[in-house]
């Protein structure tokens, strides 16, 4: 049992001392961002391909190994000092915090431009089709057969044609004929 005190308070005792180094920052003014040199620019549109550009397109460092700029021998930051928690609620700003909180969610962009794009996209095409007057699947016996060549041969021969009778069809139907400007111009008018 003394062995066991022994070995704990042998290990507290070559833990580092830190009187009068004051408070342990982990993290660095402008984490998580490394440095421009490894990384190049941070920013948008401050990469190395210039989008907006054709005469000059490439601005920044072309790409450079690791071994070159620096890799797990050449770290950029103090895993002790980045990983001690023990003063960060004095040293560390709320805005850090959030700061620190929020860039993890960088890469979620991806996954919510995959999910919004085509939500998106279907609540555009589903207000585009609501704006249109419902179709007219069932139409009364002796009206169709009062041109039947039209209603039944008319979108062979000339869908536009047919597309407008319809359309006269509909606005005398549903009560707005004579009340759409796109339907009483030149040319449309002769149903």
């Amino acid at each position: 049992m003394s062995l066991l005190r022994r070995a704990v308070a042998r290990t507290c005792v070559t833990l580092p001392k830190r009187a009068g180094h004051g408070p342990v920052k982990p993290i660095g003014p402008n984490f998580p961002l490394g440095s421009e040199k490894a990384m190049g620019p941070h920013g948008w549109m401050r990469g190395s391909y210039h989008f907006w550009s054709l005469s000059n397109p490439i601005r920044g460092p072309l790409y450079r190994c690791p071994w070159v700029v620096g890799g797990i021998h050449n770290p950029q930051i103090d895993p002790v000092t980045h990983f001690n928690t023990q003063d960060r609620h004095q040293t560390v700003t709320a805005f850090e915090f959030a700061k620190c909180f929020f860039y993890n969610f960088l890469p979620a962009r991806v996954m919510w431009l995959c999910v919004m794009a085509p939500v998106t996209m279907i609540y555009m095409w589903t207000m585009l089709e609501h704006r249109r007057e419902p179709m007219e699947i069932f139409m009364d016996r002796e009206e169709y057969h009062k041109d039947f060549n039209s209603y039944y041969y008319g979108v062979y021969f000339d869908h536009h044609h047919y597309s407008h009778q319809l359309c006269h069809r509909r606005a005398h139907k549903w009560g707005y004929a004579g009340k759409d400007i796109t339907l009483e111009a030149e040319g449309h008018g002769h149903h």
